[in-house]
């Protein structure tokens, strides 16, 4: 699950504060690239450990656990599972946008944790309250230990290139 949550995160954060941030106004290609990069995450965290994970809470814990079990889920169901929680990230990845359009760190944070919460909920959209603070702490986790400097891998190569 880090690797999912990073890759997840750095690609999100790319996209809405690389190049500056997303101006108005969203359309549903801001939130079918969110969706991408959530998909992208997930198929490519099988070749990827950080080296650096946060320390995980109990509420961390029980959202990796229920992260799984929801993908899982939406699997489960095929191409209407997959549709399912594309038709959930993409308004809600563009209401967060829109919302905080000011903030791009907002907008990272929040479209961060709302493709997590709606992969947790599974098809039923269902969530307990610990896994849903454990997303949040999660995102926190992930923010600290990049903002102590972590970079990686083909950020150092980016950077160096």
């Amino acid at each position: 699950m880090p690797a999912v949550e990073v890759l997840l995160l750095d690609d999100i954060a790319e996209y809405l504060m690389g190049a500056g941030p997303r101006q108005p106004p969203y359309t549903v290609e801001h939130g079918s690239r969110v969706v991408s990069a959530l998909f992208g995450a997930i198929v490519n965290s099988a070749r990827f450990a950080p080296s650096e994970v946060p320390a995980p809470t109990p509420e961390i814990i029980a959202a990796r656990a229920q992260i799984v079990r929801g993908a899982h889920d939406f699997a489960t169901r095929g191409i209407g599972g997959i549709s399912r929680l594309a038709k959930r990230v993409i308004p809600a990845a563009l209401g967060e946008l829109e919302t905080h359009q000011n903030s791009p760190e907002k907008q990272t944070c929040l479209v961060f944790s709302y493709a997590l919460l709606a992969v947790a909920s599974g098809p039923r959209n269902l969530l307990d309250d610990a896994s849903a603070i454990g997303v949040m702490q999660i995102f926190q986790a992930w923010d600290a230990v990049l903002g102590q400097g972590v970079v990686l891998p083909w950020r150092r190569e980016a950077a160096s290139g």
